[in-house]
């Protein structure tokens, strides 16, 4: 038996938010499932397409990553102005 296609866009939306770290709770499972119903009304070769831009758009803006070392301070090696 094939899987329905709103059963695999909404596999996809939660494991895509899984691994990106986002909490999956009872709003996430709802904002999840309108994306699947905005995505059903799309053609039948727009819809992951379409999940995958709303999903980026709808994800939290991550933070900055912190330096991996301090900050370069370039100075002259006294062979001229620098």
């Amino acid at each position: 038996m094939t899987q329905p296609i709103s059963e695999l866009l909404l596999q996809r939306i939660l494991a895509y938010w899984a691994w990106s770290g986002v909490t999956i709770d009872a709003a996430a499972q709802q904002r999840a499932l309108v994306i699947v119903t905005q995505a059903l009304q799309e053609p039948a070769e727009e819809r992951l397409s379409f999940c995958l831009r709303t999903l980026q758009a709808a994800m939290p803006p991550s933070p900055e990553p912190a330096n991996a070392c301090p900050p370069l301070r370039r100075g002259s090696m006294r062979y001229g102005a620098y």
